[in-house]
């Protein structure tokens, strides 16, 4: 080997060993930089033993490992996010100060009061302020709940956002790093920020990430494209059409613009979605459900009653479909092609609601599709040709659309739209029956005289009665011709009394003693008669009322009814009012157990979203751990290198300084 030889082998080991210390110092210097792979020199030998060079720079990297923490850091974004605002609705609808329950627990104790003294206006005063309390209960807690609504959408606002602006920067570092491989210049550390902005999209929303050459594509939801190389799909969160309350995501692709909501999963815009359907909106329905309950079951049995005035009771709570009430629970999607002139939504049988909301559409042929929100589960109606005279049966519509007429009847709802003229193929509707009731309901009662619970029927038992039967009624129509005009005649219309006229078998007939000089009788029944078997605790349906006869009367026993007029210490109607703390009026039992039932289910949510979240955070961790222990920069294992590669290029000019030693004594011997 000659000196020349020597002297060219140690300049190519001083330049490929200063590059390793070069490289060993940039780690140590970045070992704590976010997101940095750590680097490692590659040595190749020349051929015919003429020394090194530096054949790249590798980043140390694993891609099954990357991808796999890229999903981890989805799933806990997801659950992260969700988990503060559950545990925000469990603590808000469980709590003592801001709960229905403890509220309804109020309400129904001064209702109880009124119970034990129909005559005290105190206790009369008393129910009606806890009436005003427990409606402003239903609407600070649906306007609290509202506000978590708000600031989710204010978190998928930002989200998007944010997605956008990662995606755009992702695209713009593709063109760097291809633009400086094309002039072989290093792009290691572009390569880091990259990954770096995918793990913020990881955060915002599950993404999938596919190498195409040097270039990351990323596609969300269904495999929508958000980044392609250097083209960029914005990401942008509108208003919900037709609820703007419920926000919508959509991308835009080539000029078009795709709504991806319901694809979307993962991050930040995944945990919102979990939220908002399974917890806030549901939430939202029940709550609406029970006030919807509360105020009719109350007003229908307050109407019942007779108030201090001898009048009949009117509405304790806002109606349940008042004008405003039954339009609410409507909407019509923006881009339909019909023009509507009235629609509403008529509650018909609370007890038959669910906490679904529904999407109508108009399909072809007068044909229309209902499906339940959010499962998207189509219902089964049957069509009807016309609308029968009294009205439609369950589960039944009708449809025209040249006329735009639509009346549909499911789940204790009368829908009806009327468009101006016609209604158009996929023209759609929004129906929430219930959504809106917690913030609605309201109290209207104000006068303690007015609160009627007494029975407006009067039931006299006469005193010479033998036998053991005892008479009660119930109002069933307040609005009968019997009550039209008991404040000016001050007696029904007619007052009725039933006498029984037989022992075995027992018999009684009914008599309209208008004038008790010439009781005249009444036919009842199917076919009409004016003696009729008696049996124990069967009900005498007269106009407006029942009447019910317990234990067994005797011949010529007698029991009159007539207008309840001064009853002021009857508390028969006050009874009954009392009686719907525990009534069943929604599918799952009384008020108090459907609340109940909500709070345990959004407990359980919260419960399950906090076990899978510290799972979650231990999976990640995990993942992150593994990861570092290949593409994190460990100081011992760079300090050695550094000795390592500082010995070789101190060797390297050692074997630099003996060639020119040698190349020097070859010049003196001549």
């Amino acid at each position: 080997m000659t000196g020349f030889s020597l002297l060219n082998i140690g300049s190519q080991a001083l330049l490929a060993n200063r590059s390793a210390l070069t490289t060993v110092s940039h780690n140590i210097a970045n070992a704590s930089t976010e997101g940095y792979s750590r680097q490692s020199t590659n040595f190749q030998s020349i051929g015919a033993r003429q020394g090194v060079y530096i054949q790249d720079i590798d980043r140390a990297t694993d891609q099954f490992l990357v991808r796999q923490y890229w999903s981890d850091i989805s799933s806990q974004s997801t659950l992260n996010f969700s988990d503060s605002l559950i545990s925000q609705t469990d603590n808000l609808l469980a709590s003592s100060s801001t709960s229905i329950s403890a509220s309804l627990d109020t309400y129904f104790k001064a209702m109880q009061n009124a119970v034990d003294d129909p005559t005290s206006l105190a206790s009369r005063e008393l129910y009606i302020e806890e009436t005003a309390a427990l409606a402003g209960r239903f609407n600070n807690l649906a306007a609290t709940l509202k506000v978590q609504n708000d600031a989710v959408t204010s978190a998928m606002e930002a989200a998007a956002g944010n997605l956008s602006e990662y995606a755009t920067s992702v695209a713009t570092l593709n063109d760097k790093i291809n633009y400086l491989i094309s002039r072989d210049q290093p792009v290691n550390e572009l390569r880091d920020q990259r990954d770096v902005l995918v793990n913020q999209i990881a955060g915002l929303v599950d993404v999938n990430v596919v190498e195409q050459g040097e270039n990351y594509n990323l596609f969300i939801g269904n495999g929508q494209p958000l980044v392609v190389g250097q083209t960029v799909n914005q990401v942008e969160l509108r208003p919900g059409n037709p609820d703007n309350t419920q926000p919508e995501i959509f991308i835009t692709m080539s000029g078009s613009e795709v709504n991806i909501t319901q694809q979307v999963t993962g991050g930040i815009l995944g945990g919102a979605k979990l939220f908002r359907n399974e917890v806030l909106n549901p939430s939202l329905n029940e709550l609406g459900r029970i006030a919807l309950a509360l105020a009719d079951e109350s007003n229908q049995q307050h109407r019942k009653g007779m108030d201090l005035n001898n009048d009949l009771g009117g509405d304790i709570f806002t109606d349940i479909n008042s004008g405003q009430a039954m339009l609410s629970r409507i909407s019509e999607n923006h881009n339909n092609l019909s023009s509507i002139g009235s629609t509403f939504v008529n509650i018909e049988d609370v007890s038959k609601l669910t906490l679904d909301e529904y999407n109508l559409i108009i399909s072809d042929n007068d044909e229309l599709v209902v499906k339940r929100l959010p499962s998207g589960q189509v219902a089964t109606l049957t069509k009807v040709a016309s609308i029968p005279v009294g009205g439609l049966a369950d589960d039944t519509y009708f449809l025209d659309s040249s006329t735009g007429k639509l009346n549909v009847k499911l789940d204790g709802m009368h829908i009806e739209v009327q468009a101006n003229s016609f209604l158009g193929i996929g023209d759609s509707f929004l129906i929430q029956p219930t959504r809106f009731a917690a913030e609605n309901i309201g109290s209207v009662l104000t006068d303690p005289k007015q609160l009627a619970l007494a029975s407006p029927v009067r039931i006299t038992t006469n005193p010479n009665n033998i036998g053991a039967g005892i008479a009660s009624i119930e109002v069933t129509d307040p609005a009968s011709t019997v009550f039209g005009d008991i404040a000016n005649t001050g007696q029904l219309d007619p007052p009725v009394q039933v006498v029984f006229n037989n022992d075995v078998p027992s018999k009684f007939s009914v008599f309209d003693i208008s004038n008790p000089l010439n009781p005249t009788l009444i036919s009842l029944g199917t076919p009409l008669a004016t003696v009729h078997d008696f049996t124990p605790g069967q009900s005498i349906s007269l106009n407006g009322y029942d009447i019910t006869i317990d234990g067994q009367p005797k011949a010529g026993d007698r029991f009159s009814f007539d207008f309840n007029k001064d009853g002021v210490s009857d508390n028969r109607n006050a009874l009954a009012m009392s009686d719907i703390q525990a009534k069943k009026l929604l599918p799952n039992g009384s008020l108090q157990d459907h609340y109940s039932g909500m709070v345990e289910q959004v407990g359980a949510k919260a419960a399950v979203i906090k076990i899978n979240l510290t799972a979650s955070d231990a999976v990640l961790q995990s993942t992150a751990n593994t990861l570092a222990s290949i593409i994190g920069v460990n100081l011992d294992e760079e300090a050695a290198r550094l000795v390592q590669y500082q010995q070789a290029y101190q060797a390297s000019a050692r074997l630099i300084a003996t060639s020119q030693l040698l190349f020097s004594t070859l010049l003196e011997s001549f």
